[in-house]
C-alpha cells in the first residue's frame, strides 16, 4: 500500500513539473530587435555585430522618436528593418513595436548603446536557447554595479521574489523564445526587463544567466536613474500582487474576499429560511443558490492560483504553508461555520414516506416528495398558543401550515377530553398562533405565550380525536396521500364521509383508507392501524364491525345501502405515521358515511349512543 502512495506521488510531482524540465531543441532562427533613442554614436557598431552572427537572420531596429542622427544612420543599413516612432514612448513600448515584425522563433532584445560589444558576447546569449537548454537567457557582466539595480530592486526582489537570486536582474541583454513573449504583456517603459524575468519565473521558463564579461554601457544621469528607479518598483510590486505576494491585495485575496462572500450568501439565506419571517423560500432559496455559485467559482480560483504560487515559490514548505494559512484563514472560518450549521440541520432531519422534515431550534422545513403537482416545500412553525377570540369557544384556529402537520383540514373536529371544537382557519398575520379555548387548553396541559415546535405539534395533541368531515362534491386533497377527486355520480348535497383518527406518541407502519361511492373514489385518508375491531356506520347508524391488523390490505368493507354501492380499501403507504385509526372504543367513530346526510346523525359519535343502537 505504501509502495502505491510513493507512485501516486511520483506521478504527481512529475506531470506538475513536467513542463518546466523538459528539453526542447528549437531549430529555429534569431531576431533581434533594438530600441534606439538618440543612440547616434554606438547604433551602427551594435548593427555591424549582429550582423556577424550567423543565427541571426533579422535585424529589427525601432527608432523611439530620437531627435539626434540616429534614424539616418539606421536607414542607410542593409539587411535592417526600421520601425520608427514620432515621439519618444519608452523602451518596452519600442520592443513591444519590434516584437510584432518578428517572424523567428527567438527573440534576442539588445541596447542600443553598447559600443564595444562583440559577436562573441551576442553569441553566448542566444547559444542556451539555440542548445534547447534554456527558455530565456540574461546577462550579467563586469562593470561597476548599478545604483538602481543594488538600491531598489535587488531589495524589493529579495522581499517578493526571494527564490531568484540574479546578480544582476536588471540587465538589458537578452533572448527569449517567441511564443513565450507573446502570451506576455510587456512593460511600456525600463519595467520592461524586470516584468520579462519575473513572468517568465512565474510560468516555470528555464531561465539561465549567462556572464558575458566586460561590457560598456552610457552613464545614466541622476534623473534618468530616478525614473528608471520608480518604473523598476512599479513593475516588481504589481507582479508581487499579480502572483500572490501581497495578501489581501492581491489576485488571491480578491478571490478570498469573493469566497467569503459567497459563503455568506449561503449561511444568510439558511438563516433566513429558518429565522426570518419576511423571507420566503423562494427567496431564500435563491440566496442560497447565488451563494453557491459566488462560492464554487472563486474556490476553483483561489486553488488554481494558489498552486501556481506554491509551483514557482522556492522558499521553504513551513514558510508557504504559515503564509498560505494566514491568506485563507477567513475562508476557512467561514466553511466551518457553514459545515456547523449544516451539521445542526442534519441533525433534525426526519425522513418520511412523503416528506423531509429539516427543522434546527425555530422554525421547520417541510419538503414534500408526493409526486403530485400540488406537492411544495414548507416552512412551518414555530407555533404560540393564545386565547380563543371572544364567542369562539368551540373554535380552535391555526394557520394552513399548523393544519397539514395535522393531517386535517378546515372544517374537521377534535375531540380533546371528550369535548368537540372545530378546526378554522388563523386571522391574517397570525399564522404563527394557535388560538383555542381555555378549556381546551387546561385539557392539553398548555397556556397562552407557550411556544410549540412544528416537530411537537402532534405529540401536544397525544389521545386528541380527528374526525375529517369529507364533501364528495368538493375537490379532495390530503396532505399524506396527494388524493385528488370530484365527482358527480352521487348526491353531493346530502353525501358526507367521516373518518376517525387519534393522535398518538406512537410511530407506525402508515397505511391509506379510500372510500368509494358507486365505484368513485370519493374520500382518503391515512393513519395506523391497531389489531382491533373497526366499526363502521351508515347515515350515523351502526352497520358493521371489521377486524383489522398491521398487514390488512384490500377491500376491507363492500356493502349496497339504499342504492348507492360501498367500498372501503385499505393500502400500505411505506411510510410511518403518529395517528391511528379510531377503533371501536374510541371516543369517536371509524368510518361513518351520510348518504342522507343529517347534522344530528352525523354528530352521534359517543360509543354509549351507538352501543344503544345495536
Amino acid at each position: 500500500m505504501l509502495n502505491i502512495a510513493y507512485l501516486i506521488v511520483f506521478v504527481l510531482v512529475s506531470l506538475l513539473f513536467a513542463g518546466s524540465s523538459k528539453k526542447s531543441k528549437i531549430d529555429g532562427k534569431v531576431s533581434v530587435v533594438i530600441p534606439a533613442y538618440n543612440e547616434e554614436k554606438a547604433i551602427e557598431h551594435v548593427i555591424n555585430t549582429v550582423k556577424q552572427v550567423k543565427d541571426i537572420t533579422e535585424i529589427i531596429i525601432v527608432d523611439d522618436g530620437s531627435t539626434d542622427n540616429t534614424h539616418n544612420i539606421v536607414s542607410r543599413q542593409d539587411n535592417v528593418i526600421l520601425l520608427t516612432h514620432e515621439k519618444n514612448k519608452g523602451k518596452g513600448s519600442a520592443m513591444k513595436t519590434g516584437l510584432k515584425r518578428v517572424t523567428n522563433d527567438i527573440v534576442l532584445f539588445l541596447d542600443a548603446d553598447l559600443s564595444e560589444i562583440n559577436k562573441l558576447q551576442v553569441e553566448s546569449i542566444i547559444k542556451p536557447i539555440l542548445n534547447g537548454d534554456a527558455d530565456i537567457t540574461k546577462t550579467k557582466f563586469k562593470r561597476e554595479a548599478g545604483r538602481v539595480t543594488e538600491l531598489t530592486a535587488k531589495p524589493l526582489l529579495n522581499f517578493f521574489f526571494p527564490e531568484l537570486s540574479f546578480e544582476q536582474p536588471l540587465s538589458g541583454q537578452f533572448a527569449a523564445i517567441k511564443s513565450f513573449l507573446d502570451n506576455i504583456d510587456l512593460e511600456h517603459d525600463y519595467g520592461v526587463d524586470i516584468g520579462i524575468v519575473l513572468d517568465a519565473d512565474a510560468q516555470g521558463m528555464r531561465i539561465q544567466e549567462v556572464d558575458i564579461g566586460n561590457i560598456v554601457h552610457e552613464m545614466s544621469t541622476l534623473k534618468e536613474l530616478n525614473i528608471m528607479a520608480n518604473e523598476v518598483v512599479r513593475t516588481i510590486v504589481d507582479r508581487a500582487i499579480h502572483y500572490g505576494r501581497l495578501t489581501m491585495m492581491d489576485d488571491v485575496g480578491s478571490s478570498i474576499r469573493m469566497e467569503i462572500m459567497g459563503l455568506t450568501l449561503i449561511i444568510f439565506g439558511i438563516f433566513g429560511l429558518f429565522f426570518i419571517n419576511p423571507m420566503t423560500p423562494i427567496i431564500a432559496g435563491a440566496i442560497i443558490v447565488i451563494g453557491i455559485v459566488i462560492a464554487a467559482v472563486y474556490l476553483v480560483r483561489i486553488i488554481r492560483t494558489s498552486l501556481r504560487v506554491y509551483r514557482q515559490s522556492k522558499i521553504p514548505n513551513r514558510q508557504i504553508i504559515r503564509t498560505f494559512i494566514q491568506m485563507h484563514f477567513p475562508v476557512l472560518i467561514s466553511v466551518v461555520i457553514l459545515l456547523v450549521i449544516a451539521a445542526s440541520l442534519l441533525g433534525s432531519v426526519n425522513i418520511a414516506s412523503n416528506q423531509i422534515s429539516i427543522e434546527p431550534v425555530s422554525k421547520n422545513l417541510v419538503i414534500s416528495t408526493s409526486p403530485e403537482p400540488h406537492s411544495a416545500v414548507d416552512v412551518r412553525g414555530p407555533y404560540t398558543i393564545d386565547n380563543a377570540l371572544e364567542n369562539e369557544e368551540h373554535l380552535v384556529r391555526l394557520s394552513n401550515s399548523a393544519l397539514s402537520t395535522l393531517h386535517a383540514q378546515y372544517g374537521d373536529y377534535i375531540y380533546i377530553d371528550g369535548e368537540r371544537y372545530q378546526l378554522e382557519q388563523a386571522l391574517d398575520g397570525e399564522n404563527d398562533l394557535i388560538r383555542m379555548p381555555e378549556s381546551a387548553r387546561t385539557a392539553l396541559d398548555v397556556s397562552p405565550g407557550d411556544i410549540i415546535r412544528d416537530s411537537d405539534l402532534r405529540s401536544s395533541f397525544e389521545n386528541v380525536y380527528l374526525v375529517q368531515n369529507i364533501n364528495p362534491g368538493e375537490e379532495q386533497i390530503d396532505n399524506n396521500t396527494g388524493f385528488n377527486n370530484t365527482t358527480s355520480q352521487i348526491n353531493t348535497n346530502n353525501t358526507t364521509v367521516n373518518i376517525g383518527s387519534e393522535y398518538t406518541s406512537q410511530t407506525l407502519p402508515e397505511k391509506v383508507l379510500t372510500v368509494y361511492l358507486n365505484n368513485t373514489p370519493v374520500a382518503q385518508t391515512s393513519a395506523a392501524v391497531l389489531n382491533s375491531s373497526y366499526n363502521v356506520y351508515i347515515d350515523g347508524v351502526y352497520d358493521d364491525s371489521i377486524m383489522l391488523n398491521n398487514s390488512s390490505t384490500g377491500i376491507i368493507y363492500n356493502s349496497t345501502y339504499d342504492g348507492t354501492t360501498i367500498r372501503v380499501e385499505l393500502e400500505n403507504q411505506n411510510g410511518t405515521t403518529n395517528s391511528v385509526f379510531a377503533n371501536q372504543n374510541s371516543t369517536v367513530k371509524f368510518l361513518n358515511i351520510n348518504l342522507n346526510f343529517n347534522e344530528s346523525l352525523a354528530n352521534n359519535t359517543t360509543n354509549i349512543e351507538v352501543n344503544r343502537t345495536n
